[in-house]
């Protein structure tokens, strides 16, 4: 019931403005004053405004961290303090880990790779590796390129239906035990399922997509993608901290925050199919099979060290070479209103590029990442996301409060006013 609100939070969050506890570790004593006065009474702000239990941000310039506090409680049962240390589920922006170890992978294959086809017998999954995928419903499939997929233009996204969501109706048309699997998700949607739209046509945002991506980087490297992800991008960018998130509360890996859902949201079934309900954050999501759209948790230290290291500054070595990244950073001329680089959304604002990326899952996670070309990175993360019931008045809310966040946090870290909107 929820299919569209879900698919719609992590896309909206994408396209929107960009922008923008516990005691400082010892190296932070020195930090700029005048820079955490003006984030602490933000993020003061947000979480006064907002009923947002707790939330985390790191900040670096030019590859050194200048600012990391956590805000408020991470698990408000027992007081824990949200802190820099605490582990975040971190959505839609795991999209952008996937995207970097893609590049990583074919670096040496570019540009050339990235128009190469997915599926059919030559694809980048080919049919005698996954003969579950060979002859698909839709021929239009075996036309889908990597970069397509990189870029949301694949063909996927453009109805209210997101696969993801719906492991337990997959796994029983699959004749397989729910939750389905990325791999059975792939197979039905290309036995059961007609695109959207041609490849290459339109951008819609496609976690879906992203979950094929995950299954090159596993066919490519000949490893897990867990495994594989962090051998090449995040063991190399020092994010030592980020996992795949488990599924329920008593799941949680070591430092993690709690996710708390508005009560006002009615239990959802869980995606394992055993009948039970609960809350969404808790039921409503099998983060193994979104690892590669939506499945990361990590602390907002890791995330800018990775963003960092993806463009060649910080203390870790470049994960791309400079040519690699200008490939990153390059929207489809073709489509002027596709903000997409490979992996990132791409705008200029007051004259300086960004990459940037957020996520959302109804209603317990909010994060969002940004690398400037000026030198700032910075990410913050929330173990709540404030959006009200039914979800389709909620996304005014959601904008609302993306914005805060993002213009808000800019201004603050900037330290310029509020800028203007988005190109």
């Amino acid at each position: 019931m929820f299919s569209r609100i879900r698919r719609l939070l992590p896309a909206a969050v994408s396209i929107a403005l960009i922008a923008g506890g516990a005691s400082l570790p010892a190296h932070a004593q020195s930090q700029d004053a005048a820079l955490a006065a003006r984030v602490d009474e933000k993020m003061g702000q947000l979480l006064g405004q907002y009923p947002i239990p707790g939330a985390s941000i790191a900040i670096a310039y030019k590859g050194e961290f200048v600012y990391q506090r956590g805000y408020g409680m991470a698990v408000t049962e027992s007081n824990t303090p949200a802190t820099p240390q605490t582990v975040f589920r971190i959505a839609s922006v795991s999209k952008t880990i996937t995207a970097v170890a893609i590049l990583k992978l074919f670096e040496d294959e570019l540009p050339q790779a990235l128009d190469r086809r997915v599926f059919g017998p030559d694809g980048l999954l080919p049919d005698a590796a996954y003969p579950e995928f060979a002859e698909p419903l839709d021929p239009r499939v075996l036309k889908v390129t990597l970069r397509e997929l990189l870029q949301h233009t694949g063909g996927w996204g453009a109805s209210d239906y997101d696969p993801q969501y719906d492991l337990v109706n997959i796994a029983r048309t699959m004749n397989v035990p729910a939750p389905a699997s990325a791999r059975t998700v792939i197979a039905y949607m290309l036995k059961h399922r007609l695109l959207d739209v041609a490849p290459g046509t339109e951008v819609n945002y496609s976690n879906f997509g992203y979950n094929i991506l995950g299954r090159i980087i596993e066919h490519k490297s000949g490893k897990p993608y867990e495994q594989a992800v962090r051998d090449l991008v995040l063991a190399p960018a020092g994010a030592v901290s980020a996992v795949i998130a488990a599924d329920k509360r008593v799941q949680r890996v070591a430092n993690e925050a709690v996710y708390y859902d508005d009560p006002r949201w009615p239990p959802v079934p869980d995606q394992d199919g055993s009948g039970g309900t609960g809350p969404e954050s808790y039921f409503g999501f099998h983060l193994q099979s979104m690892d590669a759209h939506g499945g990361w948790a990590a602390t907002a230290s890791d995330l800018v060290r990775f963003a960092d290291a993806s463009l060649g500054r910080g203390k870790s070595p470049a994960l791309l070479k400079l040519q690699t990244v200008a490939l990153m950073m390059q929207r489809n001329s073709a489509m002027p209103d596709n903000n997409n680089g490979l992996g990132w959304v791409v705008t200029r604002m007051n004259g300086v590029n960004i990459l940037s990326h957020s996520g959302a899952l109804t209603t317990g996670t909010y994060a969002y990442l940004q690398a400037r070309e000026d030198g700032w990175s910075w990410a913050v993360l929330f173990n709540h996301l404030p959006i009200t019931y039914p979800p389709e008045k909620g996304v005014a809310e959601l904008q609302a409060f993306q914005v805060e966040v993002q213009r808000g946090l800019m201004a603050a870290i900037i330290n310029k006013p509020d800028p203007e909107p988005a190109k």
